[in-house]
């Protein structure tokens, strides 16, 4: 008896492990790439809510359709917005997210090369007036 129920553990885990067989994987290919609108943090793949749920579905009924992933994108940022997009579109707005990290970056580097760079010598004109000026005896 225990080793059926070891047994039905083992199963269950196993068919947790992979996408549900009545979907293909191109369907959680695509939903991975979309964010779920009502958890945070999840996409659309692993999300357990309804809206994800509805998501997948209509995800494979498009694919069953003909129609490219490109299009089935489209499809939702015209209901969500960029928004929904995990990786956002580089135009208009967002193309500040891609871009500030190489701005940030370059100005960094410019920094760190201003604060190491190797410093010009004294003249020796002002060595030996300073030399001088500190044997002086103070007034």
């Amino acid at each position: 008896m225990r080793w059926l129920a070891l047994l039905f553990l083992f199963l269950s885990a196993w068919a947790q492990s992979g996408p549900p067989p009545d979907l293909s994987p191109e369907v959680f290919a695509i939903a991975r790439e979309l964010r779920c609108p009502v958890c945070q943090g999840e996409s659309a793949a692993e999300s357990n809510a309804g809206v994800a749920v509805e998501m997948r579905r209509i995800i494979a009924e498009m694919l069953q359709q003909g129609k490219t992933e490109a299009e089935i994108k489209a499809f939702f940022v015209d209901r969500y917005g960029d928004w929904i997009l995990y990786e956002p579109p580089r135009r208009g707005a967002t193309l500040w997210v891609w871009v500030l990290p190489l701005v940030g970056l370059f100005l960094l580097g410019l920094g760190l090369f201003a604060y190491f760079r190797p410093k010009r010598p004294l003249p020796p004109e002002l060595l030996e007036e300073a030399e001088r000026r500190l044997k002086e005896p103070p007034a």
